[in-house]
């Protein structure tokens, strides 16, 4: 054999041993970019931002991407740094995407029954596109921020990036172009694989860019009441059902309260509107100016939870006291924050008709300080064995409206000097008084049952409570809080022993009681 064949054999094999040290150069640079691509997506998803000792490489010549060192050799001088796509594209803040979860519940039973894939929907975006909240039906709670187009759509599966990015641009181009001239557009893609819901959001920006966000879920009403993912702590008062008459600046905090606490249900009674002149106080703003605030306070409920049973009446029940009993009869307690003795009186006699536990509360002059009383039919005194014509002169009640006003004076006197009788506190001397009804009626519909304030019925035993918030009115002449213990002073509760009245005209048990007649009591 000629050495030719023999030399061309030798170039052939060390050829293909240096083509086989390359291939695995190169599956081993290929390796090592994949995975330093994907630490670098991981590092990004995770801190929400840039490596600082990396940069990601587009190259415009092989079309790749890559990680690579800063300060280190390009790929091709062509090369394009993408720290700025990075920060302002894909990789930057996540956006976050809020949903009820019985409202995706609704859409896959209509998937599943009439093969509906696809629903529009309408969202609200906040802080510049960071949050987003959408609806499928019309919202129950207060809600505000940029109006959002929006889209869902149930997949049979969910399906890879370059299949999302083609539905999402797909959705965009046909069911959402007419809503261009909005800021942002949030797709919301769904499936169910192995009994799991699957879930992608996308927010797309007015360029026609879009990002990936992250969807949050509000539970599912069986879902509120746990500690550490729902919106409650505890479900003992969920059927619980309060009737509230008065959404005024005590009535609007007592009925959110109780909300946050668990209450189930809801009787919200008051015939005025919010004016400007009650923002001050009341815990709705300006934005339910000229609403009755029945409905402003309602939908501030919704809000701590969208499943409250929640009746609302615009009506005065001094004149419409027999549509009054039909709303309050199948309350489990009533409060009474009323700023006139008359409505009280009336839901004192509605209290005892259907014996219904009642709690009254008002603020003094000024809100120098205030009063509440408990009534529990029959086991203690009622609103009018407390509130004689004696004690209703001796502390008098604060007049915060000019309605109220006027009624107090006779007609002969001006609107101008009715107006300056009116005595308006602060809203910071309200909620103590606010506070302690709170506590009184979480305690009343609690007993019997296993609470977390259940010690609270050793200290509450007495039905009758007085507050002071400084030493103004009825208060100026009590000594001085400093250090002292001993002595009544501002900013403390006390209880005070009050026996029902056996003669009473209302709870009396006497002949003459109940066919007396005061006038004074409406």
């Amino acid at each position: 054999m000629s050495e030719e064949p023999l030399q061309d054999i030798q170039d052939f094999i060390e050829g293909t041993v240096e083509l086989v040290k390359t291939t695995l150069e190169v599956g081993n640079f290929i390796q090592e970019t994949i995975q330093g691509v994907q630490d670098f997506f991981q590092e990004t998803v995770q801190q929400r931002q840039t490596p600082t000792d990396q940069n990601l490489i587009f190259d415009p010549i092989t079309g790749d991407l890559g990680v690579y060192r800063k300060n280190g050799k390009l790929p091709s001088p062509d090369a394009v740094v993408a720290d700025q796509i990075a920060e302002e594209g894909f990789f930057s803040k996540t956006s976050l995407v809020y949903i009820h979860e019985d409202q995706v519940q609704t859409i896959y039973h209509q998937w599943k029954t009439s093969q509906i894939d696809k629903v529009s929907a309408v969202a609200f975006g906040f802080d510049e596109g960071e949050v987003f909240h959408v609806y499928t039906c019309p919202p129950k709670t207060h809600f505000a921020g940029l109006p959002v187009a929006s889209f869902i759509e149930f997949l049979p599966k969910m399906v890879n990036n370059e299949e999302v990015f083609n539905i999402v641009n797909q959705i965009l181009s046909t069911r959402l172009a007419q809503q261009s001239n909005l800021s942002y557009s949030v797709i919301v893609l769904l499936a169910v694989e192995e009994e799991k819901l699957q879930h992608r959001v996308f927010i797309a920006q007015e360029d026609g860019s879009f990002v990936e966000g992250i969807v949050k879920f509000i539970p599912q009403q069986c879902e509120l009441y746990s500690r550490s993912q729902g919106l409650l702590e505890t479900s003992i008062l969920q059927e619980s059902k309060v009737g509230i008459v008065g959404l005024g600046s005590g009535g609007s905090s007592i009925a959110v309260e109780l909300a946050k606490a668990g209450i189930g249900n809801f009787v919200l009674i008051d015939f005025d509107r919010l004016e400007l002149g009650n923002v001050s106080r009341h815990i709705c703003g300006t934005g339910d100016l000229g609403r009755y605030k029945t409905k402003a306070v309602r939908d501030l409920l919704w809000g701590k939870n969208p499943y409250i049973n929640i009746e609302t009446a615009e009506i005065d029940i001094n004149t419409n006291l027999e549509e009054t009993k039909m709303l309050l009869k199948d309350c489990n307690l009533i409060i009474a924050a009323t700023d006139n003795n008359r409505s009280r009186f009336n839901l004192n006699s509605i209290a005892f008709e259907y014996k219904i536990p009642t709690i009254f509360g008002r603020a003094l002059t000024r809100a120098c300080g205030g009063d509440v009383l408990r009534v529990r039919s029959m086991e203690g005194p009622c609103l009018a064995c407390v509130f004689t014509k004696e004690f209703l002169e001796d502390r008098q009640e604060e007049v915060s409206q000019f309605e109220q006003a006027r009624a107090n004076n006779p007609a002969y006197v001006p609107d101008d000097e009715v107006k300056t009788t009116i005595q308006v506190g602060l809203s910071s001397d309200i909620l103590p008084i606010s506070t302690m009804i709170v506590k009184l009626a979480l305690l009343e519909l609690s007993r019997g049952k296993e609470s977390g304030i259940k010690s609270l019925e050793e200290d509450l035993i007495a039905d009758f409570y007085i507050w002071a918030n400084r030493r103004d009115n009825t208060y100026e002449n009590w000594p001085k809080m400093e250090y002292g213990s001993k002595t009544p002073s501002i900013l403390r509760w006390y209880g005070a022993r009050w026996e029902r009245n056996l003669s009473c005209v209302v709870c009396g048990e006497t002949q003459d009681a109940k066919n007396a007649d005061d006038g004074f009591f409406g």
